[in-house]
């Protein structure tokens, strides 16, 4: 009973000056309990910045079509390591796997 991420790159964001400079990564996070994968899935969707300053003539630049998930995700790896989207996916399927007790009920008759 494990839970795996599977980020996917879903879009780029380019500045729109012609360069094709990336500017923002979309990208989608799939979390998934393999104990119940039909229950147990958590997907989110984020955004994050990555440095265009510089444009093309920034060192290590990267022409847009010569541009790999891998090479965009690795822009961004810091960002998702820092973000709380797995850990809160991963208390998400935990909570659907053992919900928590609720501190009150209603009772359903009255005692008289």
């Amino acid at each position: 009973m494990a839970i795996t991420h599977t980020e996917t790159v879903t879009g780029l964001i380019v500045v729109n000056d012609g360069t094709d400079v990336v500017s923002q990564v979309a990208i989608k996070i799939v979390s998934v309990d393999d104990s119940d994968p039909s229950k147990l899935t958590k997907t989110t969707s984020d955004t994050y910045f990555v440095d265009a300053e510089g444009g093309t003539g920034a060192s290590g630049f990267i022409a847009y079509g010569s541009l790999s998930e891998d090479v965009v995700k690795g822009w961004i790896a810091d960002q998702l390591a820092a973000s709380n989207i797995k850990a809160n996916a991963e208390a998400w399927i935990e909570s659907k796997k053992n919900p928590p007790i609720p501190p009150e009920v209603k009772k359903p008759t009255l005692p008289w």
